[in-house]
């Protein structure tokens, strides 16, 4: 049996949660969860002591609350447990008209510092600070987690983003690290992009990239880009990893116009659970559940989002019945 935290989330995540919940048991697999909901943006200590002890995480897309000198629920989940790596796997889910539908590319992103270490003040009035960090330490580390990656992954090909033409020093340390790194690794191709440059590149030939290594400003904005380049945010779910610790998320889910009206799409979470499965080492069942979900969408079963009007209770007893 599995321990695993679950945060349901807000909006439409408390629903998909429960239909990922009945189709990992239907996949075969055996999982205890412990439900911690994050209440108001609040991240409890109970919460903290759940994902610490159970070390692997399945979570929702939470409400962001824009108050002054709070960070983002998402982003002090992932400071105060430790977790420094962002992967985004992005592949195009057939039937939903991706702009590139063979898209085939990995963001990993360095999610412990950068402009998102939440160091802000007010220099003089109506002037404000943001503070980027960039160490040694996380640059290296980030650097290694994505070559590691590529060559676990029979991947071929390393993309640094940066810009380091006008952050010299900042995103020069990023690259130049990044740029050792990779010389250990002869078997991957490196090649260096300015993050705007890339944007241009993506938005054309999408399908030509492969892992994309970005500090965590920049990985924000280009994970969501090469999602939308595949469809959306549905083909997108998210990984985040510190050291014994397992962060699986989807970024979809704010709809507040379908809560309680059953037109959820629970494929989102679906994927996030099949790579959490992966990470489990419970293949078999993911391999299960990723097949049951290709055969529901060739059966052209297609809920709200994605052009249909198949309701979440539909999709999620088609999904069983294919497993």
């Amino acid at each position: 049996m599995h321990k695993i935290t679950l945060i349901p989330g807000d909006w439409i995540g408390p629903e998909t949660c429960k239909v990922a919940q009945k189709v990992i048991a239907a996949a075969g697999v055996d999982v205890e969860w412990d439900v911690q909901p994050i209440v108001d943006g609040e991240v409890t200590e109970e919460l903290l002591a759940s994902c610490r002890r159970n070390k692997v995480v399945l979570k929702a897309k939470v409400a962001s609350h824009r108050n002054v000198g709070a960070l983002p629920p998402t982003v002090e989940l992932r400071q105060k447990l430790g977790l420094w790596a962002t992967v985004r796997p992005v592949r195009a889910l057939s039937g939903m008209n991706a702009k590139f539908p063979n898209i085939d590319v990995v963001v990993i992103r360095e999610t412990s510092e950068d402009i998102y270490s939440g160091f802000e003040h007010e220099v003089t009035e109506g002037v404000y600070e943001a503070v980027k960090i960039t160490t040694p330490k996380a640059c290296e580390r980030i650097a290694r987690h994505a070559y590691e990656y590529a060559v676990a992954n029979n991947r071929k090909e390393i993309t640094i983003a940066h810009k380091s033409n006008i952050m010299k020093q900042s995103d020069g340390l990023f690259l130049k690290i990044a740029r050792d790194i990779g010389a250990e690794y002869p078997q991957i191709k490196t090649r260096e992009v300015i993050v705007d440059a890339l944007c241009m590149q993506l938005v054309r030939y999408a399908d030509s990239f492969d892992v994309i290594l970005s500090g965590n400003l920049f990985g924000d904005i280009l994970s969501d880009l090469c999602s939308g380049l595949a469809g959306g945010i549905t083909a997108s779910p998210s990984f985040s990893y510190g050291e014994g610790l397992a962060i699986f998320e989807t970024l979809h889910g704010k709809a507040p116009e379908i809560v309680g009206q059953d037109q959820a799409n629970p494929i989102p979470i679906l994927n996030a659970a099949i790579m959490m499965l992966d990470y489990l080492e419970e293949k078999e069942a993911s391999n299960k559940i990723k097949s049951a979900i290709d055969v529901v969408i060739a059966s052209n079963l297609k809920t709200l989002d994605m052009g249909g009007k198949v309701s979440c209770t539909e999709i999620s007893a088609a999904i069983i019945a294919a497993l």
